[in-house]
């Protein structure tokens, strides 16, 4: 069984269910992600970056639909958002801690 089944003329994602599946799809994840960066786009989900993504990440993107559940492609789109924020926060805090330590 692939990652997708047929069922009435639409393709339906089925969550990787194999070892190797689960490793391609991260690799493509990996592979767009890395292309997103290069592109300067944080969120792919964002309409704004759609034509930055079909211009500069086109192949990338279609082999991570391709090798990856719709639920999966999701999910890792809105982690690259928040993991994003979360080290942005992150960095403040520490930054903030420094300015009270050498302030005291």
């Amino acid at each position: 069984m692939g990652l997708f089944s047929f069922d009435g003329g639409k393709k339906e994602s089925q969550p990787p269910n194999t070892r190797s599946q689960r490793k391609l799809c991260w690799e493509s994840r990996d592979a767009f992600f890395r292309c997103l960066d290069k592109a300067d786009v944080l969120d792919a989900m964002d309409p704004k970056n759609s034509k930055v993504i079909s211009a500069q990440c086109k192949a990338e993107n279609d082999k991570f639909v391709e090798n990856c559940a719709h639920s999966w492609i999701k999910y890792f789109k809105e982690k690259r958002v928040i993991d994003f924020k979360r080290e942005e926060t992150i960095k403040k805090i520490e930054q903030e801690a420094k300015q009270r330590e050498q302030n005291q």
